[in-house]
């Protein structure tokens, strides 16, 4: 059996090919730990924008506020970055 011209022969070649996968494949891993936990944080976030905007949107339906309508439009601008 003859070994794939993109692998060494040498044993030593070899483990530290397989070490430097495993560091590899360790820091992906990370990575992708990172990402879910910002993912997971994001929404919390959009989900508590959500229960803040409709809470603004029952207080505004008994009266205009101007300045309240800018709020809600500032965080259904939020709202829609955090979803995209």
């Amino acid at each position: 059996m003859s070994t794939p011209p993109h692998l060494p022969d040498d044993i030593s070649a070899l483990k530290a090919m397989i070490t430097d996968r495993d560091a590899v494949i360790a820091l992906h891993g990370e990575t992708v730990a990172q990402l879910q936990d910002a993912l997971s944080s994001h929404r919390i976030e959009i989900e508590h924008l959500k229960l803040f905007i409709a809470k603004l949107k029952r207080l505004q339906f008994g009266r205009k506020s101007e300045k309240l309508d800018r709020q809600i439009e500032q965080l259904e601008l939020r709202l829609e970055d955090l979803q995209t």
